[in-house]
């Protein structure tokens, strides 16, 4: 079309110079119109021919004046194709200049410019183009699959590295991912630490390979600035043909997947319903912190040795309004995964503090989320609550589970250290759940362990548990740490948790978790 507009253009401008009297007038700069459509369109070449074509066009077979049937001299024409060519030259040259800084603008605007490559609002328009193009096709070859991919521990490598090592490393695991995969895909910074991949295709088998690739590519060490690095991803999916589905709505669903992810989920219509409540949930824990609704239970725990009270854990509970108790398994977990874990974990200290001081012969553990270990401001705030409260920091025990410790070894055991220079304990919760190694206690400034309930659970059946147990107190006690065997329910778990030298012990044997009311009352039982 382009083509035969500048055509037509050349043709009409001839017989217009022509029908109003030839080159002598000054109508054979109307073929200059042609020339600058043609720079603008396709360019120099186009831009230097169309120019040519004009000049020879009013060459020396049209008259200098039609009327007196005057030919034009020769250095007349030649002075005017000469002049158009050299406006076609800087035409097409401007021209050419200006699309390649549409095009370099362009590009920006689809890259980031940190990894340099394509962003969220690339991953936009290409997403929404494929499924253009495959709305034209065939119905039953449309699909595309999109595979979110978020690495969970960029964070520390920003804080231990800086922000160009981050970077880098999000532009290494996207190269390696794309390597180690035998497929066509496009792969989009959609946010700091997070990559989704585009892969057009009618089978939503083919997301598994690609699965695979990410997988792969996690358990490969990259050298950033000469340190090893080995990133740890979570992968959400999202396959689809239905071509009514919007763009938006396609990547809204993948990363919903991803949320759900430990290592890998595919989108799933349940998690709608399940990130609903989450919502509502959380919105409900809002207001009732407000409202006063949330409360400490004391679970006590006990001296194994003189079997005397030697202080409790403080656990939240949520008491509805209709009076009925809330149980923490419905609500924590989900809790620990927001921000609002911080005014929580709040009020769980506030309260403590506040018990301890009333109750100076108390000792008390309170819990830490893996968001709360990496709360600067709570780390810091914690040891002038304390003061605050004229609460001997002693007196209160921090746990943290192994999560804590895996998702980032070293900064864990720095805030660690920092948690004991202020005085306070430090014991690993749930231990012998997780990824338990006895090399990494060596390192760690703990001051004690809490043994899972599943090691006491076989303790009067099985004479491996009772092995097991015996090797787990043997090594605490080694490394100088308090032992504390949870879970206990019967007398016999006692008496062999007694012969093993354990040194506290907790569980419904002894009480449940109680008000500080009914706590402070059972303190005085006499428990032999």
């Amino acid at each position: 079309m382009q083509l035969s507009t500048v055509l037509a253009l050349l043709a009409l401008g001839t017989i217009i110079v022509y029908m109003t009297g030839g080159t002598g007038y000054a109508f054979p700069y109307v073929l200059l119109v042609p020339v600058v459509l043609a720079s603008a369109w396709y360019g120099l070449p186009a831009s230097l021919i169309t120019a040519a074509a004009a000049g020879l066009l009013l060459g020396p077979l049209m008259p200098l004046d039609v009327g007196a049937a005057t030919a034009q001299p020769l250095g007349n024409w030649i002075a005017r194709l000469l002049m158009f060519v050299l406006i076609g030259t800087f035409t097409g040259w401007m021209f050419q200049r200006l699309r390649r800084a549409n095009q370099a603008q362009a590009r920006a605007l689809r890259t980031d410019s940190r990894t340099g490559l394509p962003n969220q609002a690339a991953l936009d328009a290409d997403l929404a183009a494929l499924l253009a193009r495959q709305a034209r096709g065939h119905a039953e070859d449309c699909g595309v699959a999109l595979v979110f991919v978020r690495i969970l521990d960029l964070a520390e490598v920003l804080e231990a590295l800086g922000t160009d090592a981050s970077d880098q490393v999000v532009a290494s695991v996207a190269a390696r991912i794309a390597d180690h995969s035998d497929q066509s895909v496009q792969s989009y910074r959609f946010s700091g630490s997070e990559i989704l991949f585009l892969l057009p295709t009618p089978d939503s088998a083919q997301v598994a390979p690609l699965v695979e690739a990410v997988r792969q590519a996690g358990e490969e060490i990259m050298e950033v600035r000469d340190v090893p690095v080995r990133v740890q991803m979570a992968i959400g999916s999202h396959y689809s043909n239905d071509l009514r589905v919007a763009p938006e709505e396609l990547v809204r669903r993948a990363r919903t997947a991803v949320e759900e992810a430990e290592f890998y989920r595919p989108y799933d219509p349940a998690f709608e319903r399940r990130s609903s409540e989450r919502v509502q949930l959380i919105s409900r824990i809002r207001s009732g912190l407000k409202a006063g609704e949330f409360e400490l239970h004391y679970q006590p725990k006990i001296d194994l040795i003189t079997n005397r009270p030697a202080g409790a854990e403080a656990l939240l509970r949520w008491r509805a309004v209709d009076g009925r108790l809330i149980m923490p398994d419905s609500f924590m977990p989900k809790l620990e995964d927001t921000s609002l874990i911080a005014p929580v974990t709040r009020f769980v200290l506030q309260q403590a503090l506040e018990f301890l001081r009333q109750h100076p012969e108390e000792q008390l553990s309170i819990n830490f989320a893996v968001r709360n270990l990496f709360d600067k401001a709570l780390i810091r705030d914690l040891p002038k609550l304390a003061q605050a409260s004229q609460v001997d920091p002693g007196r209160l025990e921090i746990e943290i589970t192994e999560g804590a410790l895996i998702r980032n070894p070293h900064g864990a055991r720095l805030i660690l250290q920092e948690l004991r220079n202020h005085g306070f304990p430090v014991s690993l919760d749930d231990f012998g759940t997780g990824y338990s190694s006895f090399e990494y206690l060596t390192h760690l400034p703990i001051t004690g362990l809490k043994i899972d309930r599943a090691f006491v659970r076989d303790l009067e059946s099985a004479a491996s548990s009772r092995t097991v147990m015996k090797c787990l107190i043997e090594m605490a006690q080694a490394l100088d740490l308090w032992v504390v065997a949870e879970g206990i329910e019967t007398e016999g778990q006692c008496r062999i948790l007694r012969e093993l030298d354990c040194d506290l012990g907790q569980g419904y044997l002894f009480g449940r978790p109680m008000t500080a009311k009914s706590y402070l009352l059972w303190r005085q039982t006499d428990l032999s």
